[in-house]
Order: C-alpha cells, then structure tokens, then sequence
C-alpha cells in the first residue's frame, strides 16, 4: 500500500492476475513473458494505474484512454524506490519493520516470529515469502503491507558483498538481527571474516539489534544501535537448552515439532523479538504450537517410516546441526541422505570431504550420498556408504528403504530437489 503525489492511496502488485481497480500494476519485463502484451487482461481488472519502462511506451498506446502509465527509466531502480517509500509511510503510521539477516536460521527465525506475532495479531503481520530475499524481493515483500499491517518481518539474503547494505536502505528497519555466522555462500566471500562483515551490516541500520553472544563472529559486534545479547551465558537474554525445549531467562519454551538445538534457539530468539517489542502479550503458548513448514526440518511419514526432511537449503554449518539434531531425536535404526551443498567456491570438495568425515562420529548410521560431490563425501567418510550421481538414480534405489530402517535424515540444497525421493 502506498501513497504516491496526486494519486489515491494503491495496493501495489507484480501478478497481473491479482489486480483489481485498488492496485497499481508494476509491471516487469522477463526473457519469456512481457506483462505488456496482455494489457486487455490489466484493463478488464479495473486497474487504473501501471509503471514500466519508457522503452515499452509503444505497446501500451492502444490503452492509454482506459490506463494512467507512469513511464520510468529503470523498473529494478523504481521498484526499489517503491518499497523503500512503502517502508517510510509503513513507518510513519506507526508500523514496525524487524529485518533478519544471517548465515542459517533466518527463514526458520521468519517463520516462527510470524506465528507467534500473528497469534496475537490476526491478520496483522506479513513476513517473506517463498525467498524474496534479495534486490527485488525485499521490495515485493513491503508491497504486502496493507492498512490493517502493524508488523513487516522482512529476511535479508546475500550472495555477493555489499547486498545487505542495499536491502537495509530500502526496508530502514526498526529491529535487526544476525542470526550466526556459518558457510552459505562461499564462493563470493572466501571467508568467515567476510561473511560476518556482510552478514553484520544490519546492526548498523536498525535502532533495536539483538546480538548472539554464543556466535565467534557476533559476540565481539560493536554498533551505535540499542544491542539486546542472547546466548548461554549472555546478560540480557540468558538461553538454557533441554532437550525438548529451550528457557529464555528461566521462561521454558516447549515444542514436540521441532527437531536440534539449533531450532529450539531459533524458537528463543524469536520468542525474544516478540516479547521485546510486545512485552505486553504472552508468546509461550504460541510457541509450543508452532510447526515447521514443507521442507524445512519437517517430520513425514514415508512407508512407515520417520522421514526428517531439510531440502530447503544446506551449507556445512547447517549439515553439522541437523545431523547432530536428528541423531539426538532419534532411538533406533537410521539413515542420513546428504545431498550436495552448493555455492561454496573453490573449497567444495574440501568442505563435503570434511563434512564426511565429521559423520565417522556416528558409526550405527547408514549413510548415503546424492549429487555431483557425493565421492567427496564418501572419501572424507571412508566407510561403507552408499553413492548416486542424481536424485533420480537414487529413487529407484530407495524406495525399499522405509524396509530397513526407521528414521531418515535428508537434506542438500535445493536445487537437488531432495524430497523428490518420496513417493507421497
């Protein structure tokens, strides 16, 4: 929702089959599908209004009696300017923007903030969906917020230095915070150093941050911002983990759907925003019944057999956790499924070497390895394991797996497409 000079208040969309006659369709030219040349569809939605490239003013001549076009140089730099003035008139209305960046955890972190805001605030809270994380999602994030919003929970990725820097000057949030420092894409960064310095950046554009104390990189931060510290031995926010549940300054949080430490710290710090900038609400009953989404550290039933599936994405930090948390659920016969974990750089065979031979720790696991890094794996393992070159060479393998073992682990990055292995 935004207001522009001399126009009503619009609801802003890039779908043209969500327009209606409130919206203001911008209006993005791709390689396979140009908006443009459906403006009939644009015209019988009743929408008035619609921005696109000067250099696509011929195609919009025979509309321009029923449609108001706002012609501009650059759609990418206009729609940032958008979100940016979205987020300043969000603001002034009294809204607030918490922005989450950090190497793992941050959709987890998104996910569970939103529920235990919207369990208190029905339909009053919009967060990142799907991973519009970057230049252009941030953006399509803020053009969610409607009248009714009071809370934007807005994710931060970065592939390449200085993108957080940019998404920070377009959402301006008011609370930020770094969930970890950890390898996800590595080949543009060549080191933690670097990761933390991009990953860091939030702390400097937000009013509120919440620093992690247990984190190498995080605890040694300095910024001009209020700084809230979590962690185990942290001073403002103190976190004890159990096995079941985490106690955040001797509050426990309870949740029998989420599986590692790692998560039950999502679960704290997300109890941690809430309580901060709603200090009035109760969130312990919203946090025990929070459940994780598809893909990510989801429980599933395949052929009788428990499937913990973590396909959403993988780096080695995350691989370390979720396999340390499923062991640790776990009682009985298991397996792990490793997929490939990409953008790593140079160092991608080194790091699944590495990564299988941090598995040498869990001898009773039966372990199997998917994708092109799949011998790095079993070399850094050197033990039995099983190895395929693609997730379709593994199905046909696997499907009598459920027979022999109970508890299944799978996770790797997304573009491997790992829950395909299920016939559900």
């Amino acid at each position: 929702m935004i207001k522009l000079d001399n126009l009503p208040v619009l609801n802003i969309k890039v779908d043209n089959r969500e327009l209606d006659s409130q919206s203001l369709f911008v209006a993005i030219v791709g390689s396979r599908f140009n908006p443009l040349e459906h403006l009939e569809k644009v015209a019988e939605s009743g929408c008035k209004y619609v921005m696109c490239e000067r250099s696509q003013e011929e195609l919009t001549k025979d509309f321009q009696n029923d449609i108001n076009f706002i012609f501009v140089e650059d759609i990418v730099k206009s729609i940032q300017e958008l979100g940016h003035k979205v987020a300043i008139q969000f603001k002034e209305r009294g809204g607030q923007i918490i922005a989450i960046s950090g190497s793992n955890g941050k959709t987890t972190t998104k996910e569970m903030l939103f529920h235990l805001l919207d369990q208190n605030f029905s339909d009053q809270v919009i967060c990142t969906q799907k991973n519009n994380n970057n230049h252009l999602g941030v953006p399509f994030s803020l053009f969610q917020i409607r009248e009714e919003t009071k809370f934007a929970i807005i994710e931060l990725g970065s592939n390449h230095p200085g993108e957080i820097e940019t998404l920070c000057k377009i959402a301006v949030p008011q609370v930020g915070i770094s969930t970890n420092i950890g390898a996800p894409h590595l080949e543009f960064f060549d080191t933690l150093e670097n990761v933390y310095k991009e990953e860091s950046v939030l702390g400097h554009y937000c009013d509120l941050f919440f620093q992690n104390t247990d984190d190498q990189f995080i605890k040694n931060f300095e910024t001009t911002a209020k700084v809230k510290t979590f962690g185990v031995d942290a001073p403002d926010y103190k976190l004890e983990l159990k096995k079941q549940s985490v106690l955040v300054n001797g509050v426990e949080l309870k949740n029998d759907a989420i599986t590692g430490k790692h998560n039950f710290i999502n679960l704290a710090v997300s109890f941690i925003i809430a309580n901060s900038i709603c200090p009035e609400k109760n969130f312990v009953e919203a946090a025990a019944s929070f459940q994780p989404t598809a893909n990510r550290s989801q429980w599933v039933k395949w052929h009788g057999a428990e499937v913990f599936l973590d396909a959403y994405n993988a780096n080695p930090s995350s691989m370390v956790v979720a396999v340390d948390g499923f062991v640790e659920k776990i009682e009985e016969s298991a397996c792990v499924i490793l997929g490939d974990m990409n953008e790593l750089g140079s160092g991608s065979k080194e790091y699944h070497r590495e990564l299988g031979a941090y598995l040498r720790r869990y001898p009773n696991l039966k372990k199997i390895f998917i994708g092109r890094f799949a011998s790095d794996y079993a070399l850094g393992l050197d033990e039995e394991c099983e190895c395929y070159d693609s997730v379709d060479a593994a199905r046909r393998e696997l499907k009598k797996l459920p027979e022999v073992t109970n508890y299944i682990l799978i996770k790797g990055s997304r573009s491997l497409q790992l829950e395909s292995i299920l016939d559900i």
